[in-house]
């Protein structure tokens, strides 16, 4: 570890032109110097490990819908033959199928929020609140960063429904 004096030598050699900010913090007991760059436009999040955070969640939350679709679209498919089989119903019975593909896709919806509901609750809230708290940011900041990254929609869908009350996130559909 460095005296003051040695400290103070070091951000001598480090200063920023005029103009220019400069943060320095402490890690693992060392300064650390690094330029600071006010946000300007669409970017929101410049530290790389945050934001490979927010990508991978937002990824795993997209993926929670895959099973539900594809077991709902075979689901119905199959319904829809045995249907057709036994009723002996022939094309005429077409806008049954239709009925039924609707109430698949209800119900394929419903289980695709459930998922991602118990998944932000379970694996990504305490992630993120975690990560705020340790870089000592602003819930909605965060969220607003987020909205600027159109790769982000799946956890940007469940961030609009985060609140602090009861220490769940809120929703219509329970």
């Amino acid at each position: 570890m460095n005296t003051p004096f040695e400290d103070l030598e070091y951000l001598a050699d480090y200063l920023p032109e005029e103009g220019e900010t400069m943060i320095v913090s402490r890690r693992d007991g060392e300064l650390v110097c690094e330029p600071f760059a006010h946000e300007a436009g669409r970017e929101g999040i410049t530290d790389p490990e945050f934001y490979g955070r927010l990508v991978q969640a937002s990824e795993r939350l997209s993926m929670q819908g895959t099973m539900p679709l594809w077991v709902c679209l075979v689901t119905c498919f199959w319904c829809c033959v045995a249907f057709h089989l036994v009723t002996g119903i022939r094309w005429s019975g077409a806008f049954l199928d239709v009925g039924m593909a609707m109430m698949a896709l209800m119900i394929g919806y419903c289980w695709i929020r459930a998922r991602h509901q118990r998944m932000f609750q379970n694996e990504i809230r305490p992630m993120l609140e975690w990560e705020i708290r340790r870089r000592g940011l602003q819930k909605f900041t965060v969220i607003g960063a987020i909205r600027q990254h159109p790769e982000m929609r799946s956890l940007m869908d469940e961030l609009s429904l985060w609140t602090e009350e009861g220490g769940e996130s809120k929703s219509r559909f329970r």
